[in-house]
């Protein structure tokens, strides 16, 4: 297949410093991280692409297979120089997909990863009624404007989270969130969420620390199914945030730019066994 045209990325701070990777989600696009990451600009090198087929990049008439996300990324890396230098990726959702499919084929240079978000199903019919339920951008996609499925949702959600979403999302993201094809949308879906299956890879993801930031109240990409990742996968460690759900970075940010930092802080000692205590009144962390 021929090689897609380069992915369209910014970058903050000096490019001498520890890169920092970020992948944002579906129908999203750089601008998800730009603004609210520039804290980290001032001690990391930070690199925010636009996924194939969303935002400013390429959006080519093909399949939209985790391979070609994977793939399109590593391009990106080596054209920017850090194929041979620790990187660090920092993924939302989708992206947190692509980013231990990366990981599983490039990781001899990932030396961490922090994963918000990330949907682990069961099966495809269990993926559909999940983004059914929780997202209203998927049930428009199937023509179905239902009032009444969007109430319940808000219900689900609570008012908390709701009035969180409506004033902190930036107008720039909403903005991006349109600017997609059908075809980079839908194949995406398809491919690399209702039928991706993310306990297929993770035994190949190499035993790096990755942190993962999950919404108690995430509707699309439910708490509980990764609740158990960390006692299979010791390297890994769970941090959870009360009251918000699948956008916790946006409505949260300050407290997840502060877990990203301190993670990233650490030193390279393996995770302790067994469940840690909870951190704060808000985060709930366990670990193995």
């Amino acid at each position: 297949m021929r090689r897609p045209a380069p992915l369209h990325s910014v970058e903050l701070g000096s490019t001498e410093r520890q890169a920092i990777l970020f992948l944002h989600g579906i129908t999203g696009s750089r601008r998800y991280w730009q603004k609210r990451v520039r804290p980290l600009s001032l001690r990391y090198r930070l690199v925010l692409p636009d996924l194939l087929g969303f935002g400013l990049s390429p959006k080519p008439e093909i399949d939209y297979t985790m391979d070609v996300f994977r793939d399109s990324v590593r391009n990106l890396v080596e054209e920017i120089g850090l194929a041979g230098r620790p990187l660090t990726i920092v993924g939302h959702s989708l992206g947190s997909l692509i980013a231990l499919e990366y990981a599983a084929r490039y990781g001899a240079h990932v030396r961490r990863m922090v994963l918000f978000s990330v949907p682990r199903f069961s099966d495809p019919q269990t993926a559909h009624a999940r983004f059914w339920r929780g997202s209203p951008h998927y049930r428009r996609l199937f023509n179905e404007h239902s009032l009444r499925e969007t109430l319940a949702q808000m219900k689900r959600s609570g008012l908390e989270i709701t009035l969180r979403y409506l004033f902190r999302f930036p107008w720039s993201v909403i903005v991006d969130a349109h600017k997609f094809t059908f075809r980079s949308l839908t194949s995406t879906l398809e491919h690399c969420l209702l039928n991706y299956p993310v306990d297929r890879i993770l035994p190949a993801v190499p035993p790096i620390p990755i942190l993962l930031v999950h919404g108690e109240r995430d509707t699309v990409a439910p708490f509980e199914s990764i609740r158990s990742l960390p006692a299979v996968y010791p390297r890994m460690r769970l941090e959870s945030i009360r009251g918000t759900g699948h956008h916790l970075f946006l409505t949260h940010t300050r407290r997840c730019l502060e877990m990203i930092d301190k993670f990233l802080a650490e030193d390279e000692q393996p995770v302790p066994a067994g469940p840690s205590t909870p951190v704060g009144s808000d985060i709930h962390g366990t670990g193995a």
